[in-house]
């Protein structure tokens, strides 16, 4: 019983970190600040991957330090972006977790108001770092065509 209750304190774990995640898209009218996902990333050079197929373009970043540049270039134009997550799923293994999820927008709009129809399906890889705890050290997010009516 010990050992099932240590695997759902640590899914629990892996659930806050994901909505830590999530808050940290989750804005709304406020400023976005990548800072935040300094925490939930682990460190170093070639420390992630990440693959994000925004715009049509495949992305690929390998740092949180990059991961934190992107991510403010690229919400600098939004005005209000709120998000929610989806059929959420922990698997664990040993010192890795797996997330999986779907991220819907539900008011994602454009400097000039304009509505951005938004969705992914997304994948984060976990891992327990001796230094520093559960760490994103992959992610993996997939567009799909967003409802534009769900969205506004």
């Amino acid at each position: 019983m010990e050992i099932n209750l240590s695997v759902a304190n640590i899914k629990k774990q892996i659930r806050n970190l994901t909505q830590k995640w999530l808050d940290g898209w989750n804005i709304g009218s406020g400023d976005f600040n990548a800072e935040v996902f300094l925490d939930l990333f682990a460190p170093g050079e070639n420390g992630i991957e990440v693959f994000d197929n925004v715009k049509g373009d495949v992305l690929v970043i390998r740092s949180v330090d990059e991961y934190i540049r992107t991510w403010d270039a690229f919400m600098a134009p939004i005005t209000k972006w709120s998000v929610r997550l989806d059929n959420l799923k922990v698997k664990l293994s040993g010192d890795m977790a797996l997330t999986t999820f779907k991220l819907v927008g539900t008011d994602t709009r454009g400097f000039d108001g304009s509505i951005i129809p938004f969705g992914q399906y997304g994948t984060h890889v976990w891992q327990r770092l001796p230094d520093c705890g559960w760490r994103i050290i992959h992610e993996h997010l997939t567009m799909f065509e967003a409802d534009p009516e769900a969205t506004s």
